[in-house]
């Protein structure tokens, strides 16, 4: 597996197949691609964020897994500090193979808030479609650029999405378990004939924004989240 400077997975081909769109940057900054954890925080949030998709996907890290950082609020945004340690593992499944991506967040400071995602752009092509739950998301109908927020029936929900060249199951592993904790898919795209983001979002009760809300950590407490995508060579013109 290949990762930048920052831990965000460059690619994931299946055979000769893009299942990840490659990350690449954009003319005007930014990024696009890949596959990284939003870390402590989900989309932006008033404070106590103040970085969309949380400084963990902007924090340099040695690339030897796993992968540990240390990340820290500031006086204008304090949610707090925290340990973050992320393992990325893949092997052969059947008739294709699988991304294991395990992350344990641990509270160094009295209190920290988080809503924690995780952030995979997969390639696309003409046709695909998603399922969560009983949605059904034509990826070609999609909003340009507009976040859809799917509520997830329950935390073992997968996200489901089927292109020409593959299916890929993609589901969330969440511990210790909490009351009110949650999770959401997010499904967003700004350039839907090349990729598609479909992003775990976990928090405690939904918001007024239809999201996940933050929940907090105390001090040496932690919460751990494995990300499982599991892609096969079984498109629907296969």
């Amino acid at each position: 597996m290949n990762f930048n400077d920052t831990g965000t997975l460059i690619d994931w081909p299946l055979e000769d197949t893009d299942v990840i769109a490659p990350l690449q940057n954009k003319q005007d900054g930014g990024s696009r691609g890949g596959v990284y954890l939003c870390i402590p925080n989900f989309e932006a949030l008033p404070p106590p964020f103040a970085i969309k998709h949380g400084e963990y996907r902007m924090t340099p890290c040695d690339n030897t897994l796993p992968h540990r950082k240390t990340l820290a609020g500031t006086a204008e945004a304090d949610w707090g500090n925290v340990e973050v340690i992320t393992d990325w593992t893949e092997h052969a499944g059947l008739g294709g193979k699988v991304l294991t991506v395990s992350c344990r967040i641990r509270a160094l400071s009295d209190i920290a808030w988080i809503r924690p995602g995780f952030h995979p752009y997969f390639s696309v092509s003409p046709g695909s479609v998603i399922d969560i739950g009983a949605e059904h998301i034509d990826i070609a109908e999609m909003p340009h650029d507009q976040l859809q927020v799917h509520h997830a029936a329950s935390l073992a929900e997968p996200a489901t999405i089927r292109t020409a060249d593959y299916t890929v199951a993609m589901t969330c592993g969440l511990s210790p378990l909490r009351e009110g904790l949650c999770l959401a898919y997010g499904v967003w795209s700004d350039k839907s004939t090349e990729y598609v983001c479909i992003e775990p979002i976990i928090g405690c009760r939904f918001g007024a924004d239809g999201l996940p809300a933050p929940f907090s950590l105390s001090e040496g407490e932690e919460f751990a989240m494995t990300f499982t995508i599991h892609a096969e060579r079984l498109g629907f013109l296969k």
